[in-house]
């Protein structure tokens, strides 16, 4: 069986409004490995979110797949294109929390405010698994004690608004693991819980990948984050890769002025600093696009003879980055890692 567990092939997804159509995701591609971890970073509003749901075929209307392949070779070398599924079919509904889970940005808004949490994960339990009543609730409470939550028999019968934000983001780690996915999505897990809870969540979902053998999608706009839980990153800008590398690569030869820019934002116990750097301008409106590089309103090295309309070129081993500068703007990259 190949080693390749999901592999996205040029996604475009687009929501269709009365003032325009927003093209969210615009030709998206990358594959990840079992038990790997991808990490997905960018601002708010650069698809991230999109790209996730679009695995899981859970785009809201207006929006809708409008292309590309969204491959899943969950069972076997034949795949499975979750994008031609049903949306409410069967099929998709048999693979959404049974085999690819998620972790939804928000824990107080995924779950729900009139059912107990042991109500949602019995439910979501038995959906896949057969079990019955009693032994779901046993497989809940030892789901929720995993994940480090004291007295679980008792947050079976709690709501939402009664535990803290670290309780609830614990909550739907818990619910997330509870069919035993092969793939898990998270997006930005730890946006509302603090630095101390945070980095409980990051060794915690470390933990919990080794002992299931689970892939995961992280997505997060903090490349501090990344750097800690990530095997290959994907930088994403408008819809688009903007890099593509394994993470010390990103990390120690960023290609474009995107990913150069997010990480001069990383605050660093080495470098003192009167204030962060920020990236000048912001993300523009996705409904009015800025013509060639996307990213050229914002860049420091924009050049109009060279950077028309960069196409994302490999210029290392497992390196691709969308700028035409790439190897004028960081003398790391080796002379001999031409574009392919």
């Amino acid at each position: 069986m190949s080693d390749v567990l999901l592999e996205v092939n040029d996604l475009h997804v687009s929501f269709f409004l009365t003032e325009g159509i927003v093209r969210a995701v615009s030709g998206v591609s990358f594959q990840i490995e079992r038990g790997k971890t991808l990490g997905i970073v960018g601002e708010s509003g650069c698809g991230k979110s999109v790209t996730a749901r679009a695995i899981l075929n859970m785009v809201r209307p207006p929006g809708r797949i409008v292309s590309g392949e969204i491959n899943y070779y969950g069972q076997s070398d034949t795949p499975i294109d979750l994008a031609k599924l049903d949306p409410h079919g069967a099929e998709i509904r048999r693979i959404r929390w049974g085999e690819i889970s998620m972790i939804f940005q928000e824990p107080m808004t995924s779950l729900s405010p009139v059912h107990t949490i042991g109500n949602q994960m019995i439910e979501a339990i038995r959906l896949h698994m057969d079990m019955s009543k009693q032994d779901a609730a046993a497989h809940a409470v030892g789901l929720l004690a995993r994940v480090g939550l004291a007295q679980p028999e008792r947050l079976l019968t709690r709501y939402r608004h009664e535990l803290s934000g670290g309780m609830r983001q614990r909550v739907m780690i818990a619910m997330a693991l509870s069919c035993n996915p092969k793939l898990l999505i998270a997006d930005e897990p730890t946006t509302a819980v603090d630095v101390t809870t945070q980095a409980q969540i990051l060794n915690l979902m470390r933990d919990l990948q080794q002992e299931f053998g689970m892939a995961i999608i992280f997505i997060t706009h903090a490349l501090g984050v990344i750097a800690e839980v990530a095997d290959h990153v994907v930088v994403m800008y408008l819809g688009e890769e903007a890099e593509v590398a394994d993470v010390d690569t990103i990390y120690y030869k960023a290609a474009h002025p995107y990913t150069q820019a997010l990480l001069r934002s990383i605050p660093r116990h080495d470098i003192k600093l009167d204030r962060l750097e920020t990236i000048e301008g912001n993300v523009p409106d996705p409904m009015n696009m800025p013509d060639g590089c996307k990213f050229h309103p914002r860049c420091r090295h924009y050049d109009p003879g060279k950077c028309a309309n960069p196409a994302l070129l490999q210029i290392g081993e497992q390196h691709w980055s969308r700028c035409a500068r790439a190897h004028e703007i960081n003398p790391q990259l080796s002379r001999t890692e031409q574009p392919s």
